[in-house]
């Protein structure tokens, strides 16, 4: 308010300025300064005076409305703490009347699950009831019927298995009624194997299969003939020092079963004096057959200087083994060497290399002829390789010129082209597409 009066002044002074400069002479100029200082001091105090007056008017204005402004909040905060109240008052009777509802709510539904319990409770006792009396009553049928079946299948099974017993009863005695002719096969067996021919020929028969396996019939003989009628089981044909001439290696099977028989019974007894004795017993038959073998079938030049003899178990033979002594001495005195059923095959392999290394040294003239043939034939073969070589060569060039030219102008030619379906181009090419 204040700034508008002022500029209402200032402009009033220029407008008084501006008359009075019209109306007076321009050579009067102190006389018009004078009186412009004057002018302005009265507009000056003219201007307090008023700005005063309007300070006094704003300030009972401001008063005005200050008491006004107080009145209006106390007016108001009177009416807000009333309403405020009023409401309060309000929200707690509302609050109470839900309490009270909600309580009693509460209630009517505790009674009202109250009775639903024990509605259900009803139910569920009367139905459990009915349907424990149907288990019941079911079980009681099932176990009727269980009892039934099970009475049949037990008997029936009890039939089974007294037929079955009668049946087992039956095969037991034919059983035993075998056993008795198996016993009395045995004791013919052993009978029969008391008797040194027959086990001379038991071992015979299993000297004979080894040889079988290892030679052919032409480079062992059987039961030949060395001197005055003693013929040896079996002799194997040596090459002598002529080519016509022939050598024979005696080899003969031996077996004093009652000597190692005895020698087992004493083990299984665990006697040991017994077991010394029986043991230098068959000791001292080994030696007496390795005698034998030497004076009856060892007579060089015919045979060899040394024989062969095979005993037919490994027991026995590891008998003979387990006593260097007897071994060696069996082998230096009689010159026989001792093989079981194991050692023998060794024995016989070792000869077998023998003789091929022998064929190979009675063919080394005709291998070495060949090995010239095949020389003469490799220096012609490995021409004919160069040649090949050659042309493998050349013809290698020629597809990679091909593939690196010829492909490369075809590409050139045909880029503008475009491709079609793989299944297009084999029928119009008339290709099988697989």
């Amino acid at each position: 308010m204040e700034v508008i009066i002022i500029i209402l002044l200032i402009l009033l002074i220029l407008l008084s300025l501006a008359n009075f400069f019209k109306k007076t002479d321009k050579g009067n100029t102190s006389h018009q300064l004078n009186y412009l200082n004057q002018n302005l001091s009265e507009m000056r105090s003219d201007i307090n005076q008023q700005l005063a007056q309007n300070r006094q008017e704003l300030s009972s204005s401001l008063r005005s409305v200050n008491n006004d402004f107080s009145a209006l909040t106390e007016n108001i905060n009177s009416k807000f703490d009333g309403q405020f109240k009023d409401l309060q008052n309000s929200n707690e009777q509302k609050l109470e009347k839900i309490s009270v509802s909600l309580v009693e709510s509460t209630d009517r539904t505790v009674s009202k699950l109250s009775e639903l319990t024990e509605s259900i409770t009803g139910k569920f006792d009367h139905k459990f009831k009915e349907l424990q009396d149907s288990n019941d009553k079911r079980l009681s049928q099932i176990q009727e019927t269980v009892d039934e079946k099970l009475q049949e299948t037990l008997n029936r099974r009890i039939s089974q298995s007294f037929e079955q017993v009668t049946l087992h009863l039956k095969n037991v005695e034919e059983g035993l009624g075998e056993m008795r002719n198996l016993a009395s096969d045995v004791d013919s067996l052993q009978k029969v194997m008391t008797g040194v021919k027959t086990r001379g020929i038991v071992g015979e028969i299993q000297l004979g299969r080894i040889l079988e396996q290892m030679f052919t019939s032409s480079q062992y003989r059987e039961q030949v003939n060395i001197q005055g009628g003693n013929a040896v089981d079996y002799a194997l044909i040596l090459p002598g020092k002529s080519d016509d001439s022939e050598l024979l290696l005696p080899i003969d099977s031996k077996f004093p079963m009652e000597d190692y028989q005895r020698l087992q019974m004493a083990l299984e007894s665990n006697d040991s004096l017994e077991i010394d004795k029986t043991r230098k017993a068959l000791f001292n038959a080994v030696k007496a057959q390795a005698k034998s073998i030497s004076e009856k079938y060892i007579v060089p030049p015919k045979t060899t200087d040394f024989a062969i003899m095979f005993l037919p178990t490994e027991g026995l033979f590891m008998e003979v083994v387990n006593n260097p002594e007897l071994y060696e001495q069996i082998s230096r005195d009689y010159k026989v060497n001792v093989t079981g059923p194991t050692t023998m095959t060794a024995v016989l392999n070792s000869l077998q290399m023998g003789f091929k290394t022998l064929q190979i040294e009675q063919k080394s003239a005709e291998v070495y002829e060949l090995l010239g043939a095949v020389k003469t034939e490799f220096g012609k073969f490995e021409g004919s390789l160069k040649k090949v070589q050659e042309r493998l060569q050349q013809s290698e060039k020629e597809i990679s010129n091909l593939i690196t030219t010829r492909t490369n102008v075809m590409n050139r030619k045909l880029r503008n082209i475009n491709e079609i379906d793989n299944s297009k181009s084999s029928e119009l090419l008339g290709i099988d597409n697989e």
